[in-house]
């Protein structure tokens, strides 16, 4: 990989980074401020009703973000078979967006739960129609992530700036829902307008048929991972308290936050390890594959160990006393940052890049049927406990089938080595942390020494033991201080 490339995938890296971190962090942070305001059992409510909308998103969506991602990074250097993918895609997604937005409205004012908050529903169910305005895919596989990037930002701002002028008490809780449903709209709809950039949409010469086998499966598999990541709220709803969803939702927004800071790192690199494997340059995408997994491991295991020591004060001090039992439950759920981004990168990109998506939807659908199993069983005896456990043993099975599913594709070097040094690395981080908590009270000032503590004699022992990724980014950073001194 020559020099442009790599700062190609630098640039890409930074502002995916950017705007994934963006997507889960607008939750999080609205979270906070909705926490103070609205009531445990209203938010629960509100997450209830995303939680129905989106199984009519994944249908409608039909796996197109993801085989679309895949479809355009093949065609960055032909505008015209370009043009001609997407306009596919975006028809097949529209006929599709409004079959559901009718069965949707159908559901909604047939089922007395759902038809006596009708206003919430509706508001909620807007996200479903506005979806199909969702063509970030195209960006994503031109690898045009600055642009994403900054227009989320903006959309982001707004969307605060309108949380906390018409979000006033308990009763707003319909306002805080469409706030969000605005946010999203408008990052979707500029997005659309804006796609001149990279394609002309055309009639002309269509060709759906070619889509339909990748776009079945995807929808399978789509499905099957969204019933093990939703079900959870889905089966809570009817199962326990609406504060028990309240709960579980912040203390999972917290962990997805930072998992999209792990995830980040694979995604970016999707479309140039698509297109190395369509070169058949076996070698670099080899290479990537590797570096990736380095780079999860060495990113992932030491926030599952801070996060066991920073939980409890970081949990309160964002959304108040009121929800010290997140904190509890996020400590389970850290352990999500190591499993999924392994069965993530190994199992389904691997399998996405090299065409063979159909074997995915073994994998996923074993974690779905798992995962419900395990909710029927803990849910009515634990609450929201019981769904966090069922939900990483879910994912543990997932990873597994998915790693031997994929193995069969790649060839990694030097894995064992590196997860020996982060091992012995976060242990002097643990000590570290240990004795801060043992002798200080919490508080923000020690949360901060915490962090750059932690950091800092963790990356410096990596360094020590010549841990190849972090001595290349270090001897990277110095060279660029040294021309900056000059």
């Amino acid at each position: 990989m020559d020099k442009k490339q790599a700062k190609s995938l630098t640039s890409g890296g930074i502002y995916y980074l950017i705007y994934n971190v963006l997507n889960m962090a607008f939750p999080l942070i609205t979270g906070i401020y909705v926490a103070r305001v609205l009531l445990p059992a209203d938010i629960g409510l509100v997450s209830a009703a995303q939680n129905l909308a989106q199984y009519f998103i994944i249908f409608s969506f039909l796996g197109i973000p993801t085989y679309g991602l895949r479809e355009i990074s093949k065609t960055r250097n032909d505008e015209r078979e370009r043009s001609k993918v997407f306009s596919e895609l975006f028809i097949i997604n529209l006929i599709s967006t409004g079959i559901f937005v009718m069965l949707y409205l159908i559901l909604i004012f047939c089922i007395p739960e759902y038809r006596q908050n009708i206003v919430l529903y509706l508001t909620v169910g807007a996200s479903i129609a506005l979806n199909v305005f969702n063509i970030s895919w195209l960006y994503e596989g031109m690898e045009d992530f600055r642009f994403i990037s900054i227009r989320n930002l903006v959309f982001k701002i707004l969307c605060f700036s309108l949380l906390v002028v018409f979000v006033k008490d308990a009763d707003d809780y319909v306002i805080y829902a469409a706030i969000t449903v605005i946010g999203t709209a408008g990052n979707y709809i500029i997005n659309t307008l804006c796609s001149h950039r990279y394609i002309k949409f055309t009639f002309k010469g269509l060709n759906f048929h070619r889509h339909i086998k990748s776009i079945i499966f995807l929808v399978a598999v789509n499905l099957a991972i969204e019933i093990y990541s939703l079900v959870d709220v889905t089966m809570m709803s009817f199962m326990c308290s609406k504060e028990s969803i309240a709960f579980y939702k912040y203390g999972h927004n917290v962990q997805k936050v930072l998992l999209q800071v792990v995830n980040t790192f694979t995604m970016v690199l999707i479309p140039r390890i698509s297109f190395y494997f369509k070169e058949r340059n076996i070698n670099e995408f080899n290479r990537l594959l590797s570096k990736t997994l380095k780079i999860i491991i060495i990113i992932s295991v030491p926030m599952i160990v801070g996060i066991y020591f920073t939980a409890d004060f970081l949990i309160v001090a964002l959304y108040g006393s009121n929800y010290v039992v997140s904190a509890r439950l996020l400590k389970w759920f850290s352990l999500l940052l190591l499993i999924s981004p392994i069965g993530y990168l190994l199992g389904s990109r691997v399998l996405l890049v090299t065409g063979n998506e159909n074997k995915m939807i073994f994998a996923v659908g074993t974690g779905a049927v798992i995962n419900v199993i395990g909710n029927s069983f803990l849910i009515p005896f634990h609450a929201e406990y019981g769904a966090t456990i069922a939900s990483i043993i879910s994912e543990v099975v997932v990873m597994v089938v998915y790693v031997n599913l994929g193995k069969r594709f790649f060839n990694l070097t030097g894995i064992f080595k590196t997860f020996i040094k982060v091992l012995l690395s976060v242990v002097a981080m643990g000590v570290y942390l240990y004795i801060l908590k043992a002798f200080f009270n919490n508080g923000w000032i020690l949360l901060v020494v915490q962090i750059i503590g932690g950091v800092a004699i963790y990356g410096i022992s990596l360094f020590i033991m010549n841990e190849e990724v972090v001595k290349a980014y270090a001897m990277s950073l110095i060279r660029r201080l040294k021309v900056h001194g000059k």
